[in-house]
């Protein structure tokens, strides 16, 4: 049910793709903590999955989807990123009021999007304005509000609004949704491959996500980074950082020319990263 519903996304859009904020990641390692007062790294990760999520259901409209006759609460993202829907303990990360929440990234709404057109007579940074119709502006007689009031069953439904794509955001004047500027994409193709890989987990979508704002667009896709720089953007050990590297380097999704170690500190060169992204045969390996 959850794959269908994704799916019917790119099925109904084509080549998909949203925006998200490059400052996510340390925005998120800083303010999600352990009672230690360490990053807790699962619950990063989960967060940034979970931006990505909504963001997907929140620009194409698709918390209900009509043609499948399923709709999203919250406990079908927690199923989706890995956890059981019954699970509490990232609860603090999406409850109404929660970390995302306070951290004015999301906001916890009764009001969401059904439908949305494009608007190509106005335009902001050279991108037509997307006009959303929301659940309570449609016709309450019509067939199609009274389709997705039969899907809907939970009457208190609340959806997450990503206000980094849809507010003003840091120095986005307009959103992620309208300012591409110090952001980095997540295609639709990418979303399916990361999610509905069993061997990939938030972790790894996580640092994919990573690379990719960091190495994206510059000559090769290639940026020199320090170990100690990407453990601190996205808070996690070394050892964890090592391992969750290997699941990427071996789906060829990320490379790396390893520098070997010197003894004069100052003159040690840093590992060269190279961003390659999601091919075909890991599509098929992972959706079918």
């Amino acid at each position: 049910m959850l794959k269908e519903h994704f799916e019917s996304i790119k099925h109904l859009y084509g080549d998909t793709s949203i925006q998200m904020p490059n400052s996510i990641f340390k925005k998120l390692s800083s303010s999600i903590k352990s009672k230690n007062g360490n990053t807790n790294i699962q619950q990063v990760a989960f967060a940034y999955s979970y931006l990505v999520v909504i963001s997907f259901l929140y620009k194409y409209a698709h918390f209900v989807d009509v043609e499948n006759s399923t709709y999203i609460q919250n406990n079908d993202i927690k199923e989706l990123l890995g956890y059981n829907r019954s699970t509490k303990t990232i609860d603090k990360v999406i409850k109404k009021g929660g970390i995302l929440d306070s951290m004015c990234l999301t906001n916890t709404t009764k009001e969401y999007p059904v439908q949305f057109t494009n608007n190509n007579e106005e335009k902001i940074n050279g991108i037509p304005i997307r006009e959303f119709a929301m659940i309570d502006d449609i016709d309450k007689e019509g067939v199609v509000y009274n389709k997705i009031k039969s899907i809907v069953k939970n009457r208190n439904y609340e959806i997450k609004e990503p206000l980094f794509m849809t507010e003003e955001y840091e120095d986005n004047e307009y959103g992620t949704l309208y300012s591409y500027a110090n952001t980095h994409t997540i295609s639709i193709d990418e979303f399916l491959i990361m999610t509905f890989d069993d061997e990939i987990d938030n972790i790894d979508f996580l640092m994919y996500g990573y690379f990719k704002s960091k190495c994206r667009g510059f000559k090769n896709n290639m940026r020199q980074l320090s170990l100690n720089k990407i453990t601190t953007d996205v808070g996690m050990d070394k050892s964890t950082f090592y391992k969750h590297l290997q699941i990427l380097k071996e789906r060829e999704y990320i490379d790396v020319n390893h520098k070997g170690w010197r003894t004069n500190i100052e003159n040690i060169e840093l590992n060269e990263y190279f961003w390659r992204g999601v091919i075909w045969y890991s599509y098929q390996n992972a959706l079918f």
